[in-house]
């Protein structure tokens, strides 16, 4: 296992190497398709790359992408690139503002199975723990990871079972709340 100062220095190599071609320089992805990764909690990013690594839980974008650099990645590793990530400035949100059916289905649900996404995802989007930050990432990015979950192609409780039960239209009203 590596040390933490070696964890950080291989870290440092891979963003350059394989993550900034795609996220960006500082996680700030200007790529619709791609997710910014600056700002998300520490935690979710560390789970989030750990999960990468079990094809059978992804969508086959996601593992095209991005399954021949995480298997090979040391805990200590992935951590010193979450760490870094969520250290960087998050991307301002461009919505989240007015009463439209996705501002209602984000702050408070739509009856007993699908609940409020703020419960998880914090007030404001800013994540909390496991649950991503949302705030700032693009509408269509969300859309997209939202008909995932619904497909069961991305796995992860309890998304899977939350969304199932949305419509393609709540997807999208939620999304672009969320996205601008």
């Amino acid at each position: 296992m590596a040390d933490t100062s070696n964890a950080q220095k291989i870290a440092a190599e891979i963003r350059v190497k394989n993550c900034q071609g795609c996220h960006g320089l500082l996680g700030d992805s200007t790529t619709p398709e791609i997710p910014r990764l600056n700002g998300q909690t520490a935690s979710y990013l560390f789970t989030r790359l750990h999960s990468l690594r079990y094809p059978i839980r992804e969508a086959p974008r996601a593992i095209h992408n991005m399954g021949e650099i995480v298997p090979q990645l040391q805990s200590q590793v992935i951590a010193a690139l979450a760490n870094y990530y969520a250290d960087q400035a998050p991307t301002k949100p461009l919505a989240m503002t007015g009463t439209s059916e996705g501002a209602r289905l984000y702050k408070f649900g739509a009856g007993k199975d699908v609940p409020a996404c703020a419960g998880c995802h914090g007030v404001d989007g800013e994540g909390r723990g496991n649950a991503p930050r949302l705030a700032g990432q693009r509408a269509d990015y969300l859309e997209l990871q939202l008909r995932v979950f619904g497909l069961s192609a991305r796995i992860a409780d309890p998304m899977n079972r939350h969304v199932w039960l949305m419509t393609p239209e709540q997807m999208r009203a939620v999304a672009t709340y969320l996205g601008g």
